[in-house]
Order: structure tokens, then sequence, then C-alpha cells
């Protein structure tokens, strides 16, 4: 039997596993190369993404609760494989990746950590600039993994980078807009008034990627990256969020994630 403790701190979270799953995805795709490497690189990151609760809540947050609980020894042993798979993966990292561009990476995917893990410690993980770090660093995925393959830091890799962390913020203020619907007392309100971080979080990020298209900064074709989203933003804040459970969300999320992952894919050159 595996106690309530072990069951609440593995990643139970659907729609996190695709926020590193799809841009390790992009991140290959980018690279062009698909082989064993490509699934070791994959192995790692899924069993390093697993064991960082235990240890961020049994290690850091809450090292106290090795004292006296029933499962101290498994605790302890989990938490400690933490750092022992970090620190393997990261001297294979360095060993196979462009030194400079495995600098950049890591320094940067280090920061956003530190940054994360101090608004979680003073439970501001759930906060709005909390819920954007969180994003940020598990869309890192992409750029980590491209550089693991072999590619070096380039304007694609950022941009690659950015379109897969714009993609998933919208779930952010989907979600806000979902439970705002509802509490009491905001029922009647239309979609609009429910919706509108949302709407306006959208409405800016299509300026800004029809600014880059201008710009030349990404190929005029990937507007098309930008339809699903909007079909989706628009049939469910008009009116499936009254009628949806957040189970139900889930299920629209994953369907919406997979076309938006192939779309991507495709058009990574």
């Amino acid at each position: 039997m595996i106690s309530r403790e072990f069951r609440k701190i593995f990643p139970d979270e659907y729609g996190a596993w695709a926020m590193w799953i799809v841009p390790f995805l992009t991140g290959a795709k980018a690279a062009h190369v698909w082989n064993g490497k490509t699934f070791l690189w994959f192995l790692f990151l899924t069993v390093f993404y697993i064991l960082k609760n235990p240890f961020l809540e049994w290690a850091i947050k809450n090292p106290s609760i090795f004292q006296s609980h029933p499962d101290r020894r498994g605790m302890i042993f989990i938490s400690s494989a933490f750092p022992i798979v970090a620190l393997a993966g990261g001297i294979w990292f360095f060993a196979v990746a462009e030194p400079g561009s495995a600098l950049i990476v890591t320094g940067f995917s280090a920061a956003l950590m530190i940054i994360y893990l101090t608004l979680d410690i003073r439970k501001q993980g759930r906060s709005l600039f909390g819920q954007w770090i969180g994003v940020f660093l598990l869309s890192l995925a992409a750029p980590l993994t491209a550089v693991a393959l072999g590619a070096s830091v380039n304007r694609m890799l950022v941009t690659i980078w950015l379109v897969n962390s714009l993609y998933f913020a919208h779930s952010i203020y989907t979600i806000r807009g979902w439970m705002n619907s509802r509490k009491r007392g905001m029922q009647n309100q239309t979609a609009c008034a429910l919706f509108k971080p949302l709407f306006i979080y959208w409405a800016v990020s299509i300026l800004l990627a029809i600014t880059a298209m201008l710009l030349g900064l990404i190929p005029t074709v990937w507007w098309v990256i930008l339809v699903p989203t909007t079909i989706f933003i628009g049939i469910f804040a008009g009116g499936l969020f009254r009628k949806v459970t957040i189970r139900q969300i889930g299920f629209l999320e994953v369907a919406h994630t997979l076309i938006f992952a192939t779309i991507f894919l495709i058009l990574i050159s």
C-alpha cells in the first residue's frame, strides 16, 4: 500500500506534464535528433520531474517530517535520489552539449528555479507571477533538449521556447475564468467580463506574433499556430464555461494541446 503522503506528492497535474513534454518534442525536432540519446534525455527529464516534488516538499519545505513519519526511510531515499539524478544528468548534459550553450540554458534555468522556489516557500507559487514563472520554467525543456542533442542556442531556439510559453500560459487565464464563473455572485456575468484577462492576454499575444512576423523574426506561415487557440478560447468563453467541469476542461485542453503540438512540430524545419 502507498501512503497518502506518497500519493499526494507525485505529480498528477496532467497539464503540467504537457508543459514540458511538448517543449521536449519541439526541442528534439529543432535539433533533428531522434535516437537512443533522445530517449535517454526524455527518461532523465521524466525522472527529474517526478522526483522534484518529494525533494521540495520533504527536504526543503518540511524536513522535520522525517523525524516521526512511519515512511521515514522511504521518504529519505526518494528525497536523496533527486540531487543524485540531477547531478548525474547535469554531468552528462555538459559532457555532450556545446559548452557555451550549456552554460546559457542551465544558468537561465537555475535562475528561474530559484525564483520559483522562493515563491513556493512563501506560498506564492500559485500566484499569477508564480504561475508564469512555472510555465517559463517547464517550457525550457525545449532549448535544454535541443542543446542536449547537439544544437546551439540561437534565435530559433529562443523563439520555440517563447511560443511554447505563450501557448501554455493561456491555461492560466482559462482556469481563472472558469473559477470566477463558479463564484457566488458572478454567475450572471457575461463571458466577456469573466474572461477579460484571457481576452486581453490573447490579444496581446496575437499582436506580438504579428509584429514578429512583420519584422521577419518568425516565418509568416507560423500564423497557423494561433488558429486552434483562438477558436478554443472563443468557444470556451462563449458559453461552454457554464456547463463543463474542471475534468472536462482538462480533456478539452489535452485535445487542444495535441493539435497545437502537431502543427508546431510540422512547422519547425
